[in-house]
């Protein structure tokens, strides 16, 4: 299927509001490559965005990244915690039963509205909706973005109060996207495998139900003013959700500083407590081996891949070998066996860790 770039492009700089660094990322055939999607870094305005769009347009499906980023040094890369914080995202998938997430998109729109939060919806193209809450840029510390979109997301997933009606969202797309600041997603108005199109909907729209769906996803929508509606989801946002944003980094920030007090005292308090019957300068070999073979499941939980507790995780990357009992971190590149994962996690020293394993 074609695409009018010259049509398109009005509602690509509203879907971009016309700030760039941004990422580009297209479907490959399935000869092409195994990743889900290619990205490519660094599209810095409207006219590139269009070329690329142009070059690759036999490609099944394009994106954006849903946040501009600041410029970096070093060329064809982003730094993804300079993310200009302007947007949330949320996604309702359900390839099998699009008419449970259209209503799920639709319940979370109302409920939204009776916070004065405003919200506009795509369909994405085959498998579901996305809703976007559009606002003025707001400043988060670097450290804190991805827990503060994190506890965001949580809000939405675990339910939305209005009244006496509580939202169960079964369709919200799952924890990997839990403050994702590198998501990307669909351009509007551009084709999906399926033979649909990504298309801007009313809440009207939404409400009709899929089959009203995918008859105006047949083909691209012009009749639609994005930026009229992303213009108008930001002045009513402005009046709550930077507000909000700014009380989610105070849990976070106070969050942050109860766990550092908290490690702190465990720490110390294993400093000062001797070990049963061991009061010798160093540890021997029979204390090593008992503690090495204290289960890491004690400490982490019987799961192979769990969030890791030595770096600010949104996405679960440590792996666990249960039956050799070693873990490794694909996301801060630290891991060891039980003794390294207790010395990182408490700040102790070796022979602390190995008898403070020792007395469990």
């Amino acid at each position: 299927m074609s695409i009018n770039i010259e049509k398109c492009l009005p509602d690509w700089k509203a879907h971009c509001k016309g700030n760039f660094m941004r990422e580009f990322a297209y479907k490959p055939l399935p000869h092409e490559s195994p990743l889900n999607l290619v990205r490519i870094h660094r599209i810095g305005n409207l006219e590139k965005l269009a070329g690329l769009v142009i070059a690759y347009s036999n490609r099944p499906g394009f994106y954006v990244s849903v946040y501009a980023f600041e410029p970096e040094n070093r060329p064809g890369k982003l730094d993804y915690n300079t993310a200009i914080i302007d947007r949330l995202y949320l996604d309702f998938d359900s390839k099998e039963h699009l008419s449970l997430a259209l209503y799920e998109t639709c319940m979370t729109r109302d409920a939204l509205q009776d916070l004065s939060i405003e919200a506009h919806s795509y369909f994405s193209g085959q498998k579901g909706t996305a809703n976007y809450i559009d606002f003025s840029p707001t400043p988060i510390a670097v450290e804190n973005k991805k827990e503060v979109l994190g506890l965001f997301w949580d809000i939405v997933h675990e339910g939305l109060y209005s009244g006496s009606r509580r939202l169960i969202l079964s369709t919200l797309d799952g924890g990997s996207v839990r403050g994702d600041i590198a998501r990307v997603s669909r351009l509007p108005n551009t084709p999906h495998k399926s033979g649909y199109f990504c298309v801007p909907l009313t809440a009207k729209d939404v409400g009709r139900g899929a089959n009203h769906i995918r008859e105006l996803a047949k083909q691209p929508r012009y009749d639609f003013d994005l930026d009229i509606i992303i213009k108008d989801n930001i002045r009513i946002n402005d009046r709550v959700v930077p507000s909000l944003l700014e009380k989610l980094e105070a849990v976070v920030v106070e969050s942050r500083r109860e766990g550092e007090e908290e490690r702190e005292a465990r720490g110390e308090q294993m400093r000062r407590t001797p070990a049963a019957g061991k009061n010798g300068r160093f540890v021997s070999e029979e204390e090593i081996q008992m503690a090495k073979s204290y289960p890491i499941s004690r400490i982490l939980g019987s799961k192979k891949l769990v969030f890791c507790p030595l770096h600010n995780d949104n996405v679960p990357s440590l792996s666990i070998n249960h039956q050799k009992n070693l873990w490794r971190c694909f996301g801060c590149g630290k891991d060891g066996n039980v003794i390294q994962l207790v010395m990182e996690m408490e700040g102790i020293n070796f022979k602390t860790a190995v008898r403070w394993l020792c007395s469990k």
